[in-house]
């Protein structure tokens, strides 16, 4: 595994693992320690970003998370998983407006040439992701200003990987019936080439 693979891995996982890092940071009295960790990441990735929108993006996820460090740092530690999701809205909304749309650009790391509307599907596929983002964003936002620990760290760390997996799963089901005859090659083996080769993905946003 490259160096490249191993930073998408770790950031995966940890993105993942988060809920139940932070909660036990907060029980333990870390989460400013974690909170600081996020404020350099963020600003390394401002530095390294090339695209202005990027720079801004990163920059000012540095700034909030730095100010919240001071001024509310429990709130802001639980509030990190919906700036993830903004993010991740930022980044959907980019390539929805600068094509190919991303869950295009994933396709055609296996599949670099397709037929007539499926990039159009895969543009409708990458817009529903982005309403799911922005839906889980405002709910975690909303479980982080007024749930108990255990409702935010359930919903955050269980239930909303539950509802990405009945998309994944409902979507696989589903385009059989909308493409008969289109080869689907088994999710592991998509999941391999995005591991492989995801860094490409996002190679415009470096330049």
């Amino acid at each position: 595994m490259t160096i490249k693979q191993l930073q998408i891995t770790a950031i995966v996982c940890v993105i993942i693992a988060y809920p139940f890092i932070s909660a036990y940071a907060i029980n333990e009295g870390w989460h400013r320690l974690i909170l600081a960790l996020i404020v350099a990441l963020s600003a390394f990735r401002a530095f390294r970003a090339g695209k202005p929108a990027m720079r801004m993006l990163f920059g000012a996820s540095a700034l909030f998370i730095a100010i919240g460090a001071v001024v509310a740092e429990t709130l802001t530690t639980r509030l990190i998983p919906s700036i993830v999701y903004l993010s991740l809205v930022a980044l959907f909304g980019y390539t929805l407006w600068h094509p190919p749309s991303l869950i295009e650009r994933m396709v055609r790391l296996q599949f670099p040439e397709f037929k007539p509307g499926i990039a159009e599907y895969l543009r409708q596929l990458t817009v529903l992701w982005l309403v799911f983002f922005i839906v889980n964003a405002i709910v975690g936002i909303i479980l982080a200003l007024f749930a108990d620990e255990r409702v935010w760290m359930a919903y955050t760390g269980f239930w909303v990987y539950l509802l990405m997996a009945c998309l994944v799963i409902g979507e696989y089901i589903y385009r059989p019936h909308r493409f008969p005859g289109l080869e689907i090659p088994p999710p592991w083996s998509s999941l391999e080439s995005i591991v492989r080769d995801g860094y490409k993905i996002f190679q415009d946003l470096r330049k």
